[in-house]
Parts: C-alpha cells; structure tokens; sequence
C-alpha cells in the first residue's frame, strides 16, 4: 500500500489492501483475569489512527470487557507518519478502505478465540471507524455481534450499508461540527457530492451503489437519512445526542474550532466533551451493551 498525492497535501492511497496480524505492533488484545470469559469489544478508530480510541479502550476494559485495538494503517505498512496527517492530509474513502479491510479480518479472528466470549461481541467505532462499524454491522453474524455502537459516524466515503444484521446505536454531540463546511453545521447532518463515494469490495450493498463517482452532482445522505431508510426495512437503529460533546468524546477536553484540511477546505474541527458529557455517553454505552446481551 502506498500514499498517492492527489494535490500537494492531500492524499489517497493504492495498491491491495491488508488484513489482521495479531502479532503487528500496535495490536492490543487484552482478557481480564478469571474463569468466566469474558464479551469482547472491538473498538475501530477514525482518521486520525490509533490514537482516537486508546483511552474508550481503557475504559471498556476497566468495565470488565477482554478488548482489542489496532492500527489499521501500520496493517498496511503505513506508518510514521502523524495523527494530524491521517486526519487531514488523507480522502474518506481512502482511510475507511484500510480500516474497514482490517477490522473486517480483526472479526473474523476473533470470533475463533476460545478464551472469550464469542457469542458477546461489540463493535464500537469513532468518526471514519464508526462509518467501518456501521458498514460491519450489514456483515457480521448476529450469533457473534450483539450490537454496534457508532459514534460520529459520515457518510462520505464507502456510504452507509442499506440493511443491517444487529443492532446499532449512532452517538452525536450537539457540538459536532467535524468535517462540515457550513459553520452552523453540524456532523449528522453532513454530505457532500456523491463523486466523492467509492464501491468496495467486501462493503455491504449501500448508498456507494447509487451515489458515487459516476454519479456526480447529487448529494450523498446524511446520517439521519440513512438511519430512516435502515429503520424501515426493520433495522434496529438508536439515535442519542448529548449536550457538551463535540466529536470524539473521548479526545479529552471540549475544544470548539475550525481547521483547513489538506484538501483546501475550512472545516469544523471541534473535538472532545466536558467531564459530564462524557459521563453521560459513557453510561448510554454501557446501557446499550447491558440491554443487547
């Protein structure tokens, strides 16, 4: 795999895209101690890498969970380069092209382990990842996943899966601004044009299939709109906004901003939640998780 400039600063990436090694670097599988075993969490991270669910792995494994993070772009052979970088400097379609490629490969290795509980699988993703785990949720086995948990979730890039196998919970802070144009925005009601959608193989049949680059000039769906297309066909889809959160709740302390991408674009950029919001999401997880066994 390997970065292709696009324009000075902006990147997409070629070449064939890699799985799961248990055994890469940045790979973290952790099972807490005792007889019983215990459900695990997969948690998928966003743009920015690795970096983006460190600490909500903590956290899950504090509660108990057997976890496992990795870092879908050193999968690729991609590495040294910032969080920053891969945030901004690199397409939508590109990032989730590696992260859904590997956390695809990540769950199929799981759920042949036999020191956890491969019957309480969840998957929990942030920004592009919760993209990735919303895309999952049309693959993985019921039997296995017990549900999804998508936080921030864009449209832009792969497209959102028309049916989904488990249940998901899409998570937005009111203050999400992250990735829109308009600085009134917000994050689930962002799009952009359907040429920026790509089809890839593996994806579940979706909104990539109708809007993508030979469709240019239409609009691709915003997140609500995709969540009330799924829920008529019976798909089992929650919505929770949370006040004093921007995206990426875990990122640490709110921080309200705009940034200029490496695509030239000024977009909102406002990250993290006060100590309550994030409590508050903390629990409607764990709510979730204990009303999807």
């Amino acid at each position: 795999m390997e970065l292709v400039a696009l324009r000075p600063s902006f990147c997409t990436v070629s070449g064939k895209v890699g799985g799961f090694d248990p055994c890469e670097a940045s790979v973290k599988f952790r099972v807490p101690p005792g007889p019983a075993k215990p459900p695990l969490m997969i948690s998928v991270h966003g743009g920015g890498g690795i970096r983006d669910v460190l600490k909500s792995d903590e956290a899950f494994h504090q509660h108990g969970m057997a976890t496992l993070v990795f870092d879908a772009y050193a999968m690729q052979g991609l590495t040294g380069r910032t969080s920053l970088f891969w945030a901004r400097s690199v397409t939508n379609e590109a990032r989730q092209r590696m992260i859904y490629s590997t956390a695809l490969a990540a769950y199929r290795w799981a759920i042949t382990r036999t020191d956890i509980d491969t019957s309480r699988i969840y998957l929990f993703g942030i920004s592009n990842g919760a993209a990735v785990v919303a895309n999952l949720a049309g693959v993985v086995d019921p039997a296995h996943v017990k549900g999804v948990i998508s936080e921030g979730v864009t449209p832009i890039g792969l497209g959102l899966p028309d049916e989904i196998r488990v249940p998901v919970l899409l998570a937005f802070g009111k203050l999400d601004d992250f990735g829109n144009p308009d600085p009134q925005g917000n994050r689930w009601t962002l799009s952009d044009d359907c040429r920026i959608n790509i089809q890839f193989p593996g994806v579940p049949p979706g909104s990539a299939r109708y809007c993508n680059q030979g469709t240019p000039g239409r609009r691709i769906p915003h997140a609500l709109d995709w969540a009330e297309s799924v829920q008529k066909r019976g798909g089992r889809i929650e919505i929770r906004y949370f006040d004093d959160m921007a995206h990426s709740a875990f990122f640490g302390p709110l921080v309200r901003t705009r940034a200029t991408w490496g695509s030239g674009q000024t977009l909102g950029a406002s990250l993290g939640a006060t100590d309550a919001a994030r409590a508050a999401f903390w629990d409607s997880m764990l709510d979730f998780i204990a009303r999807h066994p």
